[in-house]
């Protein structure tokens, strides 16, 4: 759904005022490196396992194959954990992706791992709850999980209304052995999961509010959502950081380094050559120029409407001036350091 003016208006500004000269370098002094990441790194998107027990209509999982169970190398997961405990992470950690999470029965003891390697950090998983019970989420609890975002998927083919999401999130309340409360019902039903150390939200949708919703097209990969062309920027490629089952460093949580398609955008993988979360940082500053401002985007990018912000002349304004790296610029950024550099919290 679309934001409204002044909240694209007060984000552009936000992101331009927190781009830097060095975020568009690949070599830097260690020591800058790892600073640079551990400032503006928000996000580290990841997936531990390949396997998925759906095929969305609305997900290249319908069409890719993620019904084979694989898991992350080991060299991987110990080299992303040393990448945590390097930069001293106090982001999120979002297990997401396009797997399901909770299908690996070690997730518990991974979630465990990467609290001990950054204590401070928020670590939640993105779910479709078909593999949650109550003692499951005990459990998810116990390792030290912040947040569970469920969707709970219905028939495509069956008219969406609050009789089918009302049915739907009563089947998860009974298994989770909670109570829940409506809080949104447009364009779809979703519900707060009442629970003492989680917050759970559970979304139910389907094809149809995943449309209402504006679906993204996933790189070009699907061919039911809007057609877009895209000139905003985007700031993803400045504060997140995502990693595919394999190691595969992505420039977004959008494309996928198991689609043919996409082949070309995979930046490296963790582990391999000495690339680690902070040199993978690093390698997205190839992506950064094109997206920082507004203007053509180009490839995967081409199409997105992902965070579209809108083309006003004042957006466009306050995206030239402000990611100019002049005197007041400097002067406008350490003015407002506490409100631009205050890292999102997902």
């Amino acid at each position: 759904m679309r934001r409204s003016s002044v909240t694209d208006t007060l984000a552009v500004v936000k992101n331009s005022l927190r781009i830097v000269p060095e975020h568009f370098e690949v070599d830097l002094p260690r020591s800058r490196a790892v600073q640079l990441f551990k400032e503006f790194v928000e996000l580290i998107e990841i997936e531990t396992t390949a396997y998925c027990n759906r095929t969305c209509s609305f997900c290249p999982n319908s069409f890719l194959d993620r019904r084979t169970i694989r898991f992350m190398p080991d060299d991987t997961w110990q080299a992303i954990l040393a990448g945590m405990r390097e930069v001293d992470y106090d982001g999120t950690v979002v297990w997401s992706r396009y797997s399901e999470p909770t299908s690996e029965k070690g997730i518990t003891e991974r979630i465990k791992q990467v609290k001990e390697a950054a204590p401070n950090c928020r670590v939640c998983i993105n779910t479709n709850g078909d593999y949650l019970n109550a003692g499951y989420l005990e459990q998810l609890a116990d390792a030290g999980v912040s947040r569970l975002w469920i969707d709970t998927y219905v028939d495509d083919m069956k008219e969406y209304t609050r009789e089918i999401a009302e049915k739907a999130n009563g089947k998860l309340l009974k298994r989770l052995k909670l109570e829940g409360e409506l809080v949104e019902s447009n364009p779809e039903y979703a519900y707060h999961i009442i629970h003492p150390r989680i917050e759970i939200t559970n979304h139910v949708r389907n094809v149809v509010t995943m449309i209402a919703n504006d679906l993204s097209d996933r790189g070009g990969l699907i061919s039911i959502a809007r057609k877009a062309i895209r000139n905003s920027p985007c700031y993803a490629v400045f504060k997140h950081l995502v990693v595919d089952w394999d190691g595969s460093v992505m420039p977004c949580c959008q494309v996928r380094s198991d689609s043919p398609k996409h082949k070309d955008v995979v930046l490296g993988r963790i582990g391999d050559g000495g690339l680690d979360l902070v040199t993978a940082y690093l390698q997205l500053a190839t992506w950064r120029e094109p997206l920082s401002s507004y203007g053509e985007k180009l490839g995967v990018c081409s199409t997105c409407n992902v965070s579209d912000y809108q083309t006003s002349l004042v957006n466009i304004t306050a995206s030239k001036l402000l990611t100019a790296n002049n005197a007041p610029v400097k002067a406008l950024r350490k003015f407002a350091g506490s409100i631009i550099n205050k890292k999102q919290r997902y």
